[in-house]
């Protein structure tokens, strides 16, 4: 007997550290597919994806999937739902949902879940919209905006860089808080991590108020790197805001081509809901008052100026989010997108597209609409250009025309539908944007609008290379393996 114990000993507890290191490790990530079959029910992709790596690379594979990868979206969901329960008949109360929605049927959306109605809101009209392109043009509107303020300033940014553009908002906003102007400021934990509370205490030192959307910790189940608010919204006093993919930092100005919106008009307060909801998760301060919701005026309208501002615009927000069982920013697109009748043009960053994504560009141009994609030659996310890059065959082959934008980083997220809708916002073509980030987009239905962003597509593909089967077939195989591989890695980028 004692024979046959050493025996076993030997066989499943080897006298090598390494190999019992290795055995320990296989036997953990068989422990976890479980684990990953559950949270990833319904996406067999990325169930597929995981279980693989678990068994390629099992010792890592265990590490990340329970640090950053099995993501508690139960969990999340249910704090994140319970905070909107709390303050959603005030908002409701005060906010843009108790006004009329507009006549026009801008992407209808109207028997919704319960959770997803909250991220998507009613059309309203009477908007003024003016365009914002790159770090230049974007920081000088925020700036005058922001010293416009009289009653509140409130900055929702996922990026924050202590660096010169840091260092000029911060000071601009404590300006304002020692001028009595209540200023807040929510970042993301994730994407704001290297703002230090040095950086920060000027701005809290003259009454401004700064939050960490989930921040981070590593004696929690998990580093919650998932579930991040990738937001970008301004609002002043409740009559203007911005809405864009612009974030704060030196890093975004120079080669780096954005895109944002300048807006006044009811369409501010359902930003202002938005930020009143991400900042009531965050701190607990209910910002539900009509102080910070006023009736809508020409307040924003002077604040914007003449030129270049588009007039009578229908706005509607979309602010879709991980908590929500099924992703308002997705299916308003796919809407959006099923509703074309000759064009669709995308700028994206990262071209992820899920299956549903996919099959609504592909049956586009099986409808005979000219589909084209925007994205960047050289990404800020190389992992994310190989992923892209590996979905180019099957567009191509479909009829989608991709170009590739040559003279920078390509950051902006436009999508252009016919001749009177489109939307700009933080969302891109990805899985990350669609499933575990909150996004805030804004649909505009205007004629004018729409040809000026209709107009900035065509010249930032001026700029651009064409994508073709043949281009593709020639950078080898090499590349193909590489993007092969990061298409296994798709479904969780």
């Amino acid at each position: 007997m004692q024979e046959l114990i050493d025996l076993l000993a030997a066989r499943w507890w080897p006298a090598h550290g390494l190999d019992a290191c290795l055995l320990l490790a296989e036997f953990l990530a068989l422990l976890t597919i479980p684990s990953v079959l559950i949270q990833r029910r319904g996406r067999p992709q990325a169930a597929l994806a995981w279980v693989l790596g678990l068994i390629a690379v099992p010792f890592a594979g265990v590490l990340i999937w329970w640090g950053i990868g099995r993501s508690h979206l139960l969990r999340r969901r249910r704090r994140r739902q319970s905070a909107r329960a709390r303050i959603s008949p005030g908002l409701r109360a005060v906010g843009t949902r108790k006004q009329p929605a507009s006549s026009v049927d801008l992407l209808p959306a109207l028997h919704l879940p319960a959770d997803e109605a909250l991220d998507v809101f009613p059309a309203v009209g009477g908007n003024g919209v003016k365009v914002l392109v790159d770090g230049g043009e974007t920081y000088a509107a925020i700036d005058r905006i922001a010293r416009s303020g009289r009653h509140h300033v409130h900055f929702l940014f996922y990026a924050w860089q202590p660096d010169d553009v840091g260092r000029h908002f911060r000071d601009v906003l404590a300006r304002r808080a020692q001028d009595g102007v209540q200023v807040r400021v929510l970042c993301d934990a994730v994407g704001s991590s290297r703002l230090s509370r040095r950086f920060l205490e000027p701005l809290r030192r003259a009454g401004g108020k700064v939050a960490f959307f989930m921040p981070t910790r590593l004696l929690r189940r998990s580093l919650t790197l998932n579930f991040r608010n990738h937001r970008k919204i301004v609002v002043v006093d409740g009559n203007v805001g911005y809405a864009g993919g612009l974030n704060i930092g030196a890093e975004y100005t120079g080669e780096w081509r954005d895109l944002g919106l300048l807006l006044s008009g009811p369409v501010v307060g359902q930003l202002q809901e938005v930020f009143a909801d991400d900042w009531f998760f965050a701190t607990g301060e209910n910002l539900a008052a009509g102080e910070f919701f006023p009736e809508a005026s020409t307040a924003g309208e002077d604040v914007l100026g003449r030129e270049g501002v588009h007039h009578g615009a229908i706005c509607r927000l979309i602010a879709g989010g991980p908590d929500a069982l099924h992703n308002a920013t997705h299916d308003t697109f796919l809407i959006a997108a099923n509703q074309a009748r000759h064009r669709i043009f995308i700028t994206t960053p990262y071209l992820i597209p899920g299956p549903a994504i996919q099959a609504a560009l592909r049956t586009a141009v099986y409808r005979r609409l000219d589909v084209r994609l925007l994205v960047p030659r050289t990404p800020d996310v190389c992992l994310t250009r190989l992923a892209g890059r590996s979905f180019y065959p099957d567009l191509l082959a479909a009829g989608v025309r991709i170009f590739e934008y040559l003279p920078g980083t390509l950051h902006q997220k436009l999508w252009v539908f016919d001749d009177e809708l489109a939307a700009v916002g933080s969302a891109n073509l990805d899985t990350r944007s669609f499933r575990l980030n909150f996004e805030a987009c804004c649909f505009i239905q205007s004629r004018s609008v729409n040809a000026e962003l209709a107009e900035l597509f065509l010249r930032d593909q001026a700029l651009s290379e064409e994508v073709t089967p043949a281009s593709v077939k020639a950078a080898g195989r090499w590349e193909e393996f590489k993007e092969a591989v990061a298409n296994l890695l798709s479904p969780l980028l």
